[in-house]
């Protein structure tokens, strides 16, 4: 169980229900889900429970989490490459649950997945790939590029793609801090 308690639908203030529908009847939406984004009761599940506590913070991380998902321009085989690279680092149990899930769906192999999830080499044959992965790992591990990462990263990504990447490690990487902080497990961890 989460320590903070599920917040249902029933109890939202006109600006909680605002971030509410965002989530869940906006853009994200549109798309097939991997994961749920509301529990059996209607709650958000996630890190998302947690923006209700504020909603001028939580709105902004609705539109932040939306601008990384919808408004990038890396493939979503990379952004989920990022993400999954966060949550390895972290050893983020929920991070962890959602984009073995959101992997797949982004067109990763199950393969690549588990060796992401473990820390190992997946085998990428593309370079854009390789190279979005070795930047985000470097970053993990040093939270910084030297000269010769950051020029690899720009000639291979291009100055907005690492921003881009830069952007999906610190954001996840907040995540993974929220989502330990108030012990926020995968549904199968929460029985």
């Amino acid at each position: 169980m989460s320590r903070i308690a599920p917040i249902g639908p029933d109890e939202l203030d006109a600006r909680q229900w605002r971030i509410y529908d965002a989530l869940v009847n906006g853009r994200r939406a549109s798309r097939p889900r991997p994961f749920p984004i509301v529990d059996e009761q209607g709650a958000l599940t996630g890190p998302c429970n947690a923006w209700l506590l504020n909603s001028a913070i939580g709105s902004a991380f609705e539109q932040l989490g939306a601008a990384v998902r919808f408004e990038i321009s890396l493939t979503a085989r990379e952004r989920e490459i990022t993400i999954l690279s966060v949550a390895q680092h972290r050893d983020s149990p929920y991070e962890l649950y959602a984009h073995r899930l959101a992997g797949p769906a982004a067109g990763l192999s199950e393969q690549q997945v588990e060796a992401l999830c473990a820390g190992e080499d997946p085998g990428f044959a593309d370079e854009r790939e390789r190279v979005v992965l070795d930047t985000a790992r470097l970053l993990l591990r040093t939270g910084a590029l030297d000269d010769a990462a950051y020029q690899r990263a720009v000639e291979t990504l291009g100055t907005p793609g690492l921003f881009e990447v830069t952007v999906i490690v610190g954001w996840y990487n907040h995540l993974a801090t929220q989502l330990a902080v108030f012990d926020v497990r995968p549904p199968a961890e929460t029985a």
